[in-house]
């Protein structure tokens, strides 16, 4: 037997069929700081599937997508891409990115 979904909290968007791809490598500076914001907004959204992507052990994945060079951080909703941001983004920036893809 699955377990129910898990209602949204109140005043937050349901992001129940969202994902959060983060596309990193272990020594890459800006990867950390983006790591470590990705983990805030878990906490923020604890509905939010977060996968990482460490493109020196997956390669091939990084490539199939286009990626070049890191942080990379993809929204999908229901499987398709809503945003891809290439650049470190600040709290307010992936919120609000979040918000929109879920529109």
């Amino acid at each position: 037997m699955r377990p129910a979904p898990r209602a949204p909290s109140p005043g937050r968007r349901n992001t129940g069929s969202m994902k959060l791809e983060l596309y990193s490598q272990p020594f890459c500076a800006p990867c950390v700081s983006t790591r470590s914001l990705v983990r805030r907004v878990q906490r923020l959204l604890p509905d939010l599937e977060v996968e990482e992507i460490n493109v020196v052990e997956q390669v091939r994945r990084g490539e199939e997508l286009g990626i070049t060079s890191t942080p990379v951080i993809r929204l999908l909703v229901d499987g398709q891409e809503r945003f891809r941001g290439g650049q470190p983004p600040t709290l307010n920036q992936l919120l609000a990115a979040i918000a929109r893809a879920s529109d």
